[in-house]
């Protein structure tokens, strides 16, 4: 009886020691840190993840630490929950404040960059096409200057009408509308360069002296104005391009009265139009 009582004593002993060991240790054992400052640790840290909060909210981030610390020593020197949880949701919320700072400045600064970026491109487009603009107008004045030296091969004759070409009684023989050797030479250079600049067109006006009736003068400048017609375009020359009158003798350049005045008005005229213009439009002034 002796040893059972003895045994029960030692076990309830053991039992309340056991107790009081739990009871020490959870007594020396840290508390625990409370949850909102927990999130507020991990707001702060996920802030400082992110590369736009340093480089566009540093400020906002530095009160949000601010925050946080004051909320870990108000904790460590065991304030009230109260005030360690408040503190704990202001650095939570100036993290956030920071985070969404930064956001909105690094849209801002992506687009200032875009508009810069756009900026520059439309300089780059305008100088383009200002270099462009002074390339074709020196191209242009290289082709006017050509231009002017072939005519001035053919002997045309700036006037108010056009370059104009004018072909003496050579091209013809006496009274007739058949082209002569001579005069299809004369042609030729016509047809070349009527081939070189497809974009004129040439009209074709046949005058005779006043020797004989003024009706007969109009047949016959319109029948050689047409040999000129058909030559230009049985060498190529698209019919398009070409419009044929006969005058007869109503537009002399010179009088008629003398042999070397009469074989100036016997003549066949050929004017060469400017680029774009339309034969079939052209009126010959008065």
């Amino acid at each position: 009886m002796k040893v059972s009582f003895f045994r029960n004593g030692v076990n309830k002993g053991i039992l309340v020691l056991g107790f009081f060991s739990v009871f020490l240790v959870a007594a020396c054992a840290p508390p625990t840190k409370p949850v909102d400052l927990e999130r507020a640790d991990a707001a702060i840290e996920q802030a400082q993840a992110d590369s736009n909060v340093a480089q566009y909210a540093p400020v906002r981030l530095d009160e949000a630490k601010e925050a946080l610390q004051r909320a870990q020593v108000a904790w460590e020197e065991d304030e009230s929950v109260e005030e360690v949880e408040h503190l704990a949701y202001l650095a939570q919320q100036r993290a956030a404040i920071a985070e969404v700072a930064a956001a909105d400045k690094a849209a801002q600064a992506e687009i200032k960059n875009l508009g810069q970026e756009r900026q520059q491109m439309l300089m780059d487009v305008h100088e383009l096409e200002a270099r462009q603009a002074k390339e074709q107008a020196k191209m242009a004045e290289i082709r006017a200057d050509k231009l002017e030296k072939r005519l001035a091969e053919l002997n045309a004759e700036k006037t108010e009408r056009g370059y104009v070409l004018t072909l003496g009684d050579i091209l013809f023989e006496v009274d007739s509308a058949e082209l002569t050797s001579g005069g299809m030479q004369n042609l030729f250079r016509l047809v070349t360069f009527l081939k070189e600049y497809p974009d004129r067109e040439v009209v074709v006006e046949g005058h005779t002296d006043s020797t004989g009736s003024a009706v007969y003068n109009m047949e016959l400048s319109q029948r050689r104005a047409d040999s000129v017609y058909l030559f230009l375009v049985n060498n190529g020359i698209a019919p398009d391009r070409i419009v044929a009158h006969g005058y007869g003798q109503g537009y002399p350049v010179a009088p008629n009265n003398t042999t070397a005045g009469r074989q100036k008005n016997r003549r066949v005229e050929i004017v060469i139009l400017g680029a774009g213009k339309q034969a079939e439009e052209y009126q010959r002034p008065g």
